[in-house]
């Protein structure tokens, strides 16, 4: 029956699923956007206007340097808008709008290159110092890549601070069980066996093989076990399977078939040089899971209805807010406030996880990303003179249509996931 399993509960959750998005949005936005504010600021760019959300402004506020704080209607974003721009820096729409225009062209570069006495017509040289447009190259790279950059100094401190303060498991990568029939099975490994290596990568923790393994089905994996104070070398090809998420959702991914050994886990918590490096090494894996899962999506190792949009961000943002109040078995008899610490963990852990993402896709080099404009930065670095004006407005106009098509198809299968036909 269509929306079937939608329910009072439902009804009940929404709003703290609304709200939780919101939070989540705004606090990745608003690092994201100070990343590129504190980086123009130092470099002695004039910022206009630094916004949370869009559409109509519900309050502002100006600060000592001439800068207009404002908090917007829909809190889908943000931009930081800097002196000279016609539009804010991280709003397409602007640009767009200019790619309409044949006389006037979208680019990165501004003043548009050969035109340089029309955009400066009437700007003192005190105007032209503290005008984004007339920096440098090396300058304008900088600024652009900081936003960026905020979202993984954002997550770095994140989980920084959760092993510090809730600690961590940490499972030696033992082999507590192998399942029958399983790719594990079928390679050679025996209850015991220590896992040291995985196509020549160290595995230190069993969570490191998770994520070895989770992204590699149907691709071989050259394994060195320890096996009773001697090495054996194993080649396993996980299977792709269908298995549940944190939250209980559908996932699929590779499935070696092999269970941690208990007595193999301890509890750990952080120093805060070790948290640091914890942090770190976390953000590093999502960045490299993230490329490994597109690549093999081009190659078409991966379904691209795992691909989620901002239908599927709400629905993980509600479950990690909840999280300490579901219906886990282990968390029966569990106090109240016991249960608000797992869920504030389980939220912020989700933050780091989407600004790691987010800055990953925010340096693809895709016109209208800052991947985009640091990829026509490079060129100009490199020739000595910026792309073309026509050539700069033909790649808005293709990041324009990529970037539309792609949040049309993640909210597509957001959509078909949420309301899929159960039989």
């Amino acid at each position: 029956m269509f929306l079937e399993g939608f329910s009072i509960e439902s009804l009940i959750t929404l709003p703290i699923t609304l709200v939780a998005f919101i939070a989540l949005l705004c606090i990745i936005v608003f690092f994201h956007e100070y990343g590129h504010f504190s980086v123009a600021r130092m470099l002695g760019v004039r910022v206009d206007v630094f916004s949370i959300g869009f559409g109509k402004t519900i309050a502002r506020w100006r600060d000592r340097k001439g800068t207009e704080w404002r908090i917007a209607m829909l809190p889908l974003g943000g931009y930081v808008k800097f002196f000279g721009d016609e539009g804010p820096a991280s709003n397409a729409g602007a640009d767009v709008e200019a790619a309409r225009r044949d006389d006037h062209p979208a680019t990165t570069q501004f003043p548009r290159p050969g035109h340089e006495h029309e955009v400066g017509r009437g700007m003192s040289a005190e105007d032209r110092a503290v005008c984004f447009h007339f920096k440098p190259v090396w300058a304008r790279s900088l600024i652009v890549a900081a936003g960026p950059v905020a979202n993984f100094v954002l997550a770095v401190i994140i989980f920084a601070g959760l092993l510090m303060t809730f600690g961590q498991m940490v499972g030696e990568p033992k082999v507590g069980s192998v399942q029958p029939d399983s790719a594990a099975a079928a390679a050679g490994f025996e209850q015991g066996d220590i896992v040291r290596t995985a196509n020549g990568r160290r595995v230190e923790t069993f969570s490191d093989l998770t994520m070895i393994v989770r992204l590699s089905s149907g691709e071989d994996i050259a394994f060195e076990v320890e096996r009773n104070g001697e090495t054996v070398r194993l080649v396993a090809t996980p299977r792709r399977q269908v298995v549940k998420d944190a939250f209980g959702n559908d996932a699929e991914m590779g499935v070696l078939g092999v269970t941690g050994d208990p007595k193999a886990f301890r509890f750990q918590r952080y120093s805060p040089p070790d948290a640091l490096a914890g942090g770190v090494k976390q953000v590093w894996q999502i960045i490299a899971s993230t490329g490994k899962f597109l690549s093999r999506l081009i190659l078409g190792k991966e379904d691209a209805k795992q691909l989620g949009g901002p239908i599927k961000m709400a629905q993980y943002a509600g479950q990690s807010a909840l999280s300490g109040f579901d219906g886990d078995p282990s968390l029966q008899g569990v106090d109240l406030l016991t249960r608000l610490k797992i869920s504030l963990a389980s939220f912020i852990s989700l933050a780091a996880i989407v600004s790691v993402s987010i800055g990953f896709l925010n340096l693809l080099p895709v016109p209208v990303l800052d991947g985009g404009h640091l990829m026509y930065y490079a060129y100009e670095a490199a020739a000595g003179k910026p792309l073309g004006a026509r050539a700069q407005a033909i790649g808005f106009r293709v990041g324009i249509v990529l970037l539309a098509s792609f949040m049309l198809f993640v909210t597509w299968n957001d959509i078909s996931s949420l309301f899929a036909v159960k039989s």
